[in-house]
């Protein structure tokens, strides 16, 4: 076993220390000096009151595995849960979109190096986003001078409204994938009953046929014998196929989606300017799928290169470029929608590659995350940094659970978990609405309140514990698939 070196101990103690940074602070009874803001000043950093480090550790650690299955950021899931948990709407969104900078800057480094990165597209979908990003915190921003509470209010009906959209792609997507593995399990028995009924109505052995085949001339025999020999002679045993290079992480944690029936019409829609992106469409007259032609190996072709092969298609730039003005507004509003809509979108709109689409959304999210936490909501203060800590770790750590948990169960199943996960949030959202209100100063009886709320937070929590808990049980289960040797899986077999 190889001993870790100093450089790797340095690295260990530093990411330890400064993961308990919070929890030291906390404990010495650390105190924000006053000149950065009154009580009354939105500038002002959230005192430690909120979700501590576990708890926000353990939100990461089921956003991370929700980014792993949708390949998007989880501001879905974030933004609610440190709401239900006592932040202020604005400084959660804040939180999320400086949580979702260090995120996506990680992953656009590793796609980066794997060329999973289309940086033409990249750029022009990060103007759209910080357009768009810009326009939706000035809004946040005038609500929440005005009234605070109000303001809560403003960002849980948008979160509600963004995720009932979402829920009407999520949910039909769920139902289709549950009929085709239902009419798959059909084929396969069909086919295993034809095959049981061909053994049974088999023809009779050799032994029991007729004599009069038995008795033969000594010189038929003796062809008949040497005819039979004669192709056994000259049959060659087959040479066993090559095995497939396995695929590199990022193509396994983004998939290929099948695309929508009118994504051949929305690539070729007349509006230029236009960008070269793979796609998963057949060049044939069908519009059955094939696998998108990227090779993984070593000698991979730049994808950015003018020379690119005849298979690599064009889309339209401005579609994609409002895509991502309408996702930037909703993002800086509701911390989602930046990465769920063009992903979606792309993937099953316009037929492109998944691992690359994901790869160009994560290196825009980065860039315009970066400039909006700069130059908005970190400028202003508006971040809670109690809680980044925690969320970025959960973050990480999720994210690999969730790859690996994805092998071990089946793809329709995971698409129940999301959809489940995002109607919990929808719920959640609009059973808040009504304590917001109350806080806002409307007239609501405080019992029904009460109830509400509580109510909210615990569907919230169901969901968000079956989709964490089943994706770890199925990470488990994976690992004790590893651990056992070879020969008992292939009796098991």
């Amino acid at each position: 076993m190889k001993k870790p070196s100093g450089r790797h101990i340095f690295l260990l103690i530093s990411a330890a220390f400064l993961l308990l940074c919070p929890l030291l602070l906390h404990a010495a009874d650390f105190k924000i000096p006053a000149y950065l803001g009154r009580a009354n000043n939105p500038y002002i950093l959230p005192d430690a009151d909120g979700p501590g480090f576990f708890q926000c550790t353990a939100i990461g650690l089921v956003t991370g595995m929700l980014s792993a299955v949708i390949g998007a950021g989880g501001g879905l899931l974030v933004v609610p849960a440190l709401m239900t948990a006592g932040v202020s709407g604005i400084y959660a969104v804040g939180s999320e979109i400086l949580r979702l900078f260090i995120f996506s800057t990680i992953q656009s480094l590793r796609m980066s190096i794997n060329r999973r990165i289309k940086y033409t597209l990249a750029l022009i979908m990060t103007v759209g986003t910080l357009l768009g990003g810009l326009a939706g915190y000035t809004l946040c921003k005038k609500i929440f001078i005005a009234d605070p509470a109000g303001n809560d209010v403003f960002i849980s009906s948008m979160i509600a409204l963004w995720l009932i959209v979402y829920s009407f792609i999520i949910i039909p997507d769920f139902r289709e994938a549950a009929q085709k593995y239902a009419l798959e399990l059909l084929r396969k028995e069909q086919e295993k009953n034809r095959e049981q009924d061909a053994i049974n109505t088999q023809a009779s052995p050799p032994a029991a046929q007729p004599k009069s085949e038995e008795k033969k001339p000594e010189g038929e025999a003796k062809e008949g014998t040497e005819e039979q020999a004669q192709p056994q002679k000259e049959k060659v045993p087959e040479p066993e196929p090559a095995p497939e290079p396995e695929p590199q992480f990022e193509d396994e944690l983004y998939p290929d989606e099948e695309p929508w029936e009118i994504a051949r019409s929305m690539r070729n829609m007349k509006l230029p300017p236009y960008i070269k992106f793979p796609s998963t469409l057949k060049e044939a007259e069908t519009d059955d799928l094939e696998p998108a032609v990227m090779r993984r190996d070593g000698e991979e072709p730049d994808l950015d290169k003018a020379g690119e092969e005849d298979k690599t298609e064009s889309i339209p730039v401005l579609p994609i470029f409002f895509l991502t003005v309408v996702g930037g507004f909703f993002m800086a509003m509701t911390g989602s929608g930046g990465v769920i809509l063009t992903f979606t979108v792309m993937t099953k709109g316009f037929a492109c590659v998944a691992a690359l689409v994901a790869g160009t959304d994560l290196a825009r999210l980065a860039l315009s995350t970066g400039g909006l936490s700069m130059s908005t909501y970190g400028l202003n203060g508006f971040i809670n940094i109690y809680c980044i800590t925690g969320l970025v770790f959960g973050t990480i750590t999720g994210l690999h659970i969730g790859s690996k948990s994805l092998k071990n169960i089946l793809p329709y199943r995971v698409k129940g978990l999301v959809a489940l996960l995002v109607v919990s949030v929808i719920i959640n959202r609009i059973l808040a609405i009504p304590a917001l209100l109350r806080k806002a100063g409307a007239s609501i009886d405080p019992g029904l309140v009460s109830t509400f709320n509580s109510s909210g937070s615990y569907i919230l929590l169901i969901g968000a514990g079956i989709f964490g808990g089943w994706m770890l049980f199925a990470f488990l289960g994976g690992v004790y698939k590893a651990l056992q040797p070879v020969e008992e899986l292939e009796e098991k077999k």
